[in-house]
């Protein structure tokens, strides 16, 4: 029997309210009792006043309800949902805030009236485009949320966010599978070691295919599934989840609101389901942990507890991930997820402690020195919003902080708990908590630590820009206002960049995308009250060289007063792909003097940010100081830095220099009978197939193309496929520009 079969047999038998064929015992709703104190499911002690008299609820992995209290670190998670665009974070998010009693009605994406999608131009194009924080709390323990954007555009939220999480949602769509932008989170995850369990969404919509979507997991993500909650039925027959830890399946009936659901006994195929799903699971269990193995060899299966502590020790350790089968638009699935977040994804306390640049380190514990990081700054109505995460210690309103490494020291001002675009006032965060401090001159990045005890913890690192404008004030008092309301995106948005041209007095925005551009535009009108004109997007290009050169230069200025010497030997020289620009040091025998090797890198550097055929940043070359000469009396630092950018300008041109041009990695999802068609679009864009895959009405075309060649493709791909088609891109790399066509394109930089 397939999974359609399972779910239309469900549906027939539950459509009474009966039991299931062969189950032991009655349904059982998961409502509150109504002898119970009458409050939302899972509503927090703030609502409710009380909980002492709460009736527990049954748990997917037997978590008790009692009293909620002041939380010991141990019951916090700071959770992550991230995902390929419209995957559904963002509606899942919103049934996480209300099956939590968060929020009493559920918004919808399409309706722009979700929580998390606060900003006008996240309601008007119905995407996440700011990570946005939320609190809320579930069976003794408090998730602090973070719903991330999907677009490739916004990749730095995503960035940021995993930067300060203990765990991560990753949400896949079960009719695409795993898509660009999810491999490009996957890795960012893996790049901060960040446990995660996977929530494949979408199980109600045609097309649908748990085992399709683990597949792809395994094949595009090379992690290992371990499938906790398997879906009774697929399409339009999805109806619930069968839970094989525990033998028994949660049906959800109707279409209401999704709070009520049955816990019923397996039957018939599902008991063959569930025993093939558990027989997986203890295989990767045995294998993460030796107590689990003997526990099971003893007494030939394993209890509830013994399995969760396994799977909790996979998921932390990155040995396998945990998979959720659900559908949050039709409320079903959700509440299964909520307890795998708490049972298998770390409390801060689990995490190691935190390291400073200089090796220091800060245990998970509130006893400890402050060690904090702000994560991202925002301005709005509220001011200044710096939020923060406190890795060791305690923050308190009032107390003194340092700010590394600027040195700075400053009170801490007002400390408040953020709920998307509300706040809630607080003394102190403790050790693991996320808040916002509003006022101040906090800055992205920044460690915020005890003063008597300095740490500087690592920044996050923005991507480089791939496509610039130009950007012109419309009035004059819109010119006195751009300069500041620029420099406050940027110090938002780190992955801008912003650039005055000090002969042309020309401003340009550089960024991620044509969408990053267009919303930060956008964004100067309508927070920042600055209208401005937007040149057409211009590809952001890279310069680098081809061959092995060597030079010298001699830089003498003499003018009756202190004058300057300076002479360097040096070789510039191709380096790796993603090496930006390399100094190496070779100067024996004292011909240069240590302090002013300083200022020939200082040299290299500034020289490196415009190249000699289109002014473009060079990068992925090994710049080597091989010696020279200086002068006891005329020589500085500041000389041999002039000296420096010369050479660097005059050698630039000896070794063959090459202008870069972005590729993007393209997944367009077409009908079988545009195929041709879009593929003879992408070779006039010179682009390259790398793979067809699919069969048949549904195809998905994998391909590389140059970014200056696809200005306006998402809406020649509708044209070309009667609005059928789909597109997504991220960036893969850069690649040299064909000689035929390197004039062009320096003529557009």
């Amino acid at each position: 029997m397939d999974e359609r079969a399972r779910g239309r047999a469900f549906r027939r038998d539950h459509a009474a309210g009966g039991r299931v064929r062969g189950a032991a015992t009655e349904p059982r709703s998961l409502e509150p009792s109504r002898a119970s104190v009458d409050v939302p499911l899972c509503a927090t002690a703030m609502q409710t006043g009380t909980l002492a008299r709460r009736r527990t609820r049954p748990s997917m992995f037997g978590i008790e309800t009692s009293m909620l209290r002041h939380l010991p670190i141990e019951r916090l998670r700071n959770v992550g949902i991230v995902a390929h665009v419209d995957a559904g974070k963002t509606t899942l998010t919103e049934r996480i805030l209300f099956y939590t009693g968060r929020i009493h009605t559920i918004g919808e994406v399409h309706h722009g009236t979700t929580t998390t999608d606060s900003e006008p131009s996240e309601r008007a194009r119905g995407i996440t485009i700011q990570a946005a924080a939320i609190t809320c709390d579930w069976r003794d323990h408090r998730i602090q949320l973070i719903d991330t954007p999907g677009h490739v555009d916004f990749g730095i939220e995503v960035e940021r966010s995993l930067r300060v999480l203990d765990g991560a949602v990753v949400v896949i769509d079960a009719v695409a599978g795993v898509q660009p932008q999810t491999e490009t989170v996957w890795r960012q995850a893996d790049r901060h070691d960040v446990p995660r369990i996977v929530f494949v969404n979408k199980l109600d919509r045609p097309g649908a295919s748990f085992e399709r979507a683990l597949a792809s997991i395994e094949a595009r993500l090379g992690a290992r599934v371990a499938p906790i909650a398997l879906p009774i039925g697929e399409g339009e027959d999805f109806v619930g989840v069968v839970d094989p830890i525990r033998r028994r399946a949660l049906i959800w009936r109707g279409e209401g609101d999704g709070r009520a659901f049955d816990e019923v006994a397996l039957s018939g195929a599902l008991v063959d389901v569930a025993e093939r799903a558990r027989a997986r699971l203890v295989d990767l269990c045995a294998d993460v942990d030796p107590g689990f193995a003997e526990a099971y060899v003893e007494r030939g299966d394993a209890d509830d507890a013994t399995f969760v502590r396994a799977l909790r020790r996979g998921t932390a350790t990155r040995s396998f991930v945990p998979v959720l089968a659900g559908a949050a638009y039709a409320n079903k699935g959700v509440q299964p997820l909520l307890d795998a977040m708490i049972a298998l994804l770390p409390s801060p306390a689990d995490r190691p402690p935190v390291r400073g640049r200089d090796g220091e380190e800060r245990p998970p514990s509130e006893d400890a020195a402050l060690a904090a990081l702000c994560f991202k700054v925002v301005h709005d109505d509220w001011g200044q919003r710096a939020f923060v995460r406190v890795y060791s210690g305690t923050m308190r309103r009032g107390d003194p902080v340092r700010l590394a490494p600027r040195g700075e020291r400053v009170r801490i001002g007002r400390l408040v708990r953020v709920f998307a675009a509300s706040v809630e006032d607080v003394e102190e965060v403790r050790a693991g908590g996320i808040a916002a401090v509003l006022g101040g001159s906090i800055a992205s990045g920044e460690t915020l630590c005890d003063p008597a005890a300095e740490i500087v913890l690592e920044a996050i690192d923005a991507p480089a820009p791939v496509i610039t404008v130009a950007l012109e004030p419309t009035t004059r008092g819109d010119r006195d206002r751009m300069g500041t309301a620029l420099h406050r995106l940027c110090s938002e948005d780190p992955s801008l960049r912003l650039r005055t041209d000090p002969e042309t007095g020309e401003t340009t925005l550089s960024g991620m995308g044509e969408l990053h551009l267009q919303i930060a535009v956008e964004r100067l009108e309508t927070t920042h009250r600055v209208k401005v004109r937007a040149s057409a997007p211009r590809v952001a290009y890279r310069e680098t060289v081809s061959r092995v050169a060597e030079h010298e230069t001699k830089h003498v200025k003499m003018s009756g007063g202190p004058g300057q010497y300076a002479h360097v030997r040096v070789r510039l020289e191709p380096g790796a792909r993603g090496t930006g620009v390399v100094f190496v040091d070779q100067v024996r025998g004292g011909e240069i003097p240590a302090q002013y090797v300083s200022g020939v890198e200082k040299g290299v550097r500034l020289a490196a940010t415009s190249g000699v055929l289109s002014g473009s940043p060079v990068v992925d070359v090994v710049f080597t100081l091989l010696g020279g000469s200086f002068h006891s009396n005329d020589s500085s630092e500041l000389a041999f830095q002039i000296c420096a950018e010369r050479a660097f300008r005059e050698i630039m041109p000896l070794a063959g220099p090459v202008l870069l041009e972005p590729v993007m990695e393209l997944e367009i999802d077409v009908p079988e009978g545009a195929v041709g068609s879009v593929i003879g679009d992408l070779g006039a864009r010179r682009g390259r197939v790398v793979a067809l895959e699919g069969e048949g009405d549904a195809r998905r075309v994998r391909a590389l193309a140059p970014l200056a060649e696809l200005a306006g493709y998402v809406a020649a791909l509708r044209s070309l496929t009667q609005g059928r088609g789909t597109a997504s891109m991220r960036l893969e790399g850069y690649a040299a520009v064909p000689e035929s066509l390197v004039a062009k394109a320096i003529a557009k930089a």
